[in-house]
């Protein structure tokens, strides 16, 4: 092999983040999408200053000004009267590296056209991973689709997502878990007024969420609900008249807000334990090695980073020690990152049980958030947002 290549399962913003930043250290990538096109459903997300460092190490800030929103901070509001629980204004002084509010499928177009712009970047659709083996020398991958071949590489990374065929391969058998919660999500044209930022609304079982996209163009709605049977997949259309009689019981403001909402897309919400990260030649990130639920807006922050970390790790490995480093940087990798990954599941799970609290530990719960105010609220997750890789 004239040059170190890699294979890489999966074409969504983990799978393209890592092809990037291998890109850029001179390693070839082969990224292959079990999907006919490349695409990535889903409304809005947040890029987190932690996540936002490395796509600016990217060279990627410019475009992403043009899609995004820059957040001026936070609102918690109290689900039935849209009181307000905390208010928590941005601080660039802490802060410099602004958290982005955007489109997901806009996110994915801008990795996108710069991974098409990389010569050492091959990108297959519709070419799905079947499976995988493994010698002292690299890796042997089988693809399926109409073409199906054998890609030969260093290894094999899988960014293929909660329901990934990578980590099956090394193993792992422990399957997803549903929540018992549905997230409905729309865009809804933006109002003249509103401040761009994060808006949360907290309630008995539910909550609701909202952001400006589209460079503020759009507003992004998320709202979770409790839901009996979960579905596969990623998403399915909703019934407006469900999602309408769950909000009865809202704010006047949050009702006006979502009910400018047409075209309603349901996410059944699973959990699922960390992966070994890596295994011999096989290494994973993002929902692959760690599903995150969205209740701390870091599903994609989490895979982005991982990329970063797995990048240096490779090209440090690969110039000191050659093809046969890649089982050590792999480990080394999966070592890195498996306290943060941990422990960024479990706060979002924490916030999970903490949002939809009832009456009347609700009301102890809005106390502490008062009582902790902006600040406090802001160092409690410094260790989050404040994240750079070690270069």
């Amino acid at each position: 092999m004239s040059a170190p290549h890699f294979v890489i399962a999966g074409a969504g913003i983990g799978g393209l983040t890592m092809a990037l930043s291998l890109a850029r250290r001179g390693i070839a990538t082969t990224v292959v999408e079990k999907r006919t096109g490349f695409g990535e459903l889903g409304a809005g997300l947040q890029i987190t200053s932690n996540s936002g460092r490395v796509l600016d190490a990217l060279d990627l800030a410019l475009p992403l000004k043009r899609v995004s929103v820059s957040s001026h901070g936070l609102m918690i509001r109290r689900w039935a009267n849209g009181a307000r629980v905390l208010e928590m204004p941005s601080s660039p002084e802490r802060m410099p590296t602004p958290f982005r509010m955007m489109k997901r499928n806009d996110l994915h177009t801008v990795l996108l056209d710069a991974a098409r712009a990389m010569p050492n970047i091959r990108l297959l659709v519709g070419r799905g991973v079947q499976e995988v083996s493994q010698d002292a020398d690299g890796v042997t991958v089988a693809l399926g689709g109409q073409n199906g071949e054998a890609i030969s590489a260093l290894g094999l990374i899988g960014a293929d997502g909660l329901w990934s065929r990578v980590r099956d391969l090394t193993g792992d058998a422990s399957p997803p878990v549903f929540t018992g919660y549905e997230a409905w999500r729309a865009v809804v044209p933006a109002r003249a007024g509103d401040k761009p930022r994060v808006t949360l609304h907290m309630g008995p079982g539910r909550h609701a969420v909202h952001y400006p996209v589209a460079a503020g163009r759009e507003i992004n709605l998320v709202v979770v609900r409790q839901a009996k049977e979960a579905r596969e997949g990623w998403s399915r259309d909703g019934d407006r008249a469900i999602v309408t009689e769950h909000l009865a019981g809202a704010s006047q403001s949050l009702r006006d807000l979502t009910g400018a909402a047409e075209g309603w897309q349901v996410w059944s919400l699973f959990d699922r334990k960390p992966a070994a990260m890596a295994r011999g030649r096989i290494a994973l990130i993002g929902d692959a090695a760690h599903p995150i639920l969205p209740f701390l807006a870091q599903g994609a922050s989490l895979a982005i980073e991982d990329a970063a970390v797995l990048a240096r790790l490779l090209a440090d490995t690969l110039g000191r020690e050659g093809a046969a480093g890649v089982p050590m940087a792999f480990a080394a990798y999966a070592a890195a990152r498996a306290q943060r990954v941990a422990r960024v599941q479990e706060e979002s799970r924490g916030n999970g049980r903490n949002y939809h609290m009832g009456w009347p530990l609700s009301i102890a719960r809005d106390f502490a958030l008062k009582r902790l105010g902006p600040d406090g609220l802001r160092n409690r997750y410094g260790w989050l947002y404040d994240w750079q890789d070690a270069a």
